[in-house]
C-alpha cells in the first residue's frame, strides 16, 4: 500500500509541474535581387499590416518575443557578403528570441523597409501608403519549426507600381542557414535553440 501512495504522489507531482518552455533564436536577412529576370510583377495593391510592429514592446513581450540588439546579430558574415555583391542588396536584418512558438496563427512580426509609396486605390476610393518592402514573418512550431513569410516588394513601373510577392512557409532545421526566395526578394534565416 505504501508503494501505491508513493507512486500516486509522484504522478501528481509530475502533473503539477509546468512544462518547460522552449525558447528559439531567429536571425534573419531580407534582401533584394537587383537583376532579377523572369516573372512579371502583379499590379500593386495595399499590403496587410496585421502584425506586431517592431517598436511595440508591449505586444512583443506579450507574444513571448524579445528583439535582440544589432550588436548580437548572428548573420554578420552573410550580411557583409550581400553588401559587397553587385547583384544583391541587403535590406532588413533582424534577430529575436521567441518562447514557445505556436503551431498556427502565431504572432507575426511586421517588417517594413524604405520610404513609403502612395498607391492609388483601384476602385478610386483614395490612396494607401505602402513601403517598398512590407509584410510579415512568423516562427511556428508544430511537429517541426517553420518560418512563415508573406512579403511584398513594390516598385515603380510605367505609370504605376507593380508588386512581387515572397510567400512561403518553410520547415526550418535548427542551426542551418535557410534560403527562401522569389523573383525579386530573398530571405536568409537561421533558427537555433536559445541558450
Amino acid at each position: 500500500m505504501h508503494l501505491r501512495a508513493v507512486l500516486a504522489a509522484a504522478v501528481l507531482l509530475l502533473v503539477a509541474l509546468p512544462a518547460r518552455a522552449e525558447t528559439y533564436r531567429v536571425d534573419l536577412i531580407v534582401f533584394a535581387d537587383r537583376y532579377a529576370a523572369g516573372e512579371a510583377g502583379a499590379p500593386a495593391r495595399p499590403v496587410g499590416t496585421d502584425g506586431i510592429a517592431l517598436d511595440d514592446g508591449t505586444a512583443l513581450s506579450a507574444a513571448g518575443i524579445r528583439l535582440l540588439p544589432d550588436s548580437s546579430f548572428g548573420l554578420q558574415e552573410q550580411w557583409n557578403r550581400l553588401r559587397n555583391s553587385a547583384r544583391f542588396e541587403p535590406l532588413i536584418r533582424l534577430a529575436w528570441t521567441q518562447t514557445d512558438p505556436p503551431a498556427e496563427n502565431g504572432p507575426r512580426l511586421l517588417l517594413r523597409y524604405g520610404q513609403s509609396l502612395t498607391l492609388a486605390d483601384p476602385q478610386g476610393y483614395g490612396s494607401h501608403l505602402v513601403s517598398p518592402v512590407q509584410g510579415t514573418v512568423a516562427l511556428l512550431l508544430s511537429r517541426y519549426l517553420h518560418l512563415d513569410a508573406d512579403l511584398r516588394y513594390t516598385t515603380p513601373s510605367g505609370d504605376g507600381y507593380v508588386q512581387y510577392p515572397l510567400r512561403e512557409r518553410r520547415r526550418m532545421r535548427r542551426d542551418e542557414l535557410h534560403h527562401l526566395d522569389s523573383p525579386r526578394l530573398g530571405i536568409l534565416a537561421r533558427v537555433s535553440r536559445a541558450l
